[in-house]
């Protein structure tokens, strides 16, 4: 599980949102339309990276970055 940023592709909202891996992202919370991951944004995830940040929390369990 990691809590990413997410923007609605509709009308832009942004919010950070709990996803399981694997998991739809969730419907804008305003507008119920299709949201995406921000990249550029927040991602918590449990555990540590050994190695440099990929800026993928879902491939190394994440960094706290």
């Amino acid at each position: 599980m990691a809590f990413l940023e997410l923007k609605c592709k509709k009308c832009g909202y942004v919010s950070e949102e709990l996803v399981k891996s694997g998991e739809k992202y969730p419907p804008c919370k305003k507008c119920g339309g299709e949201t995406e991951q921000v990249y550029s944004g927040k991602c918590y995830g449990i555990g540590k990276c050994t190695q440099g940040c990929s800026g993928n929390c879902g491939s190394c369990g994440g960094c706290g970055k």
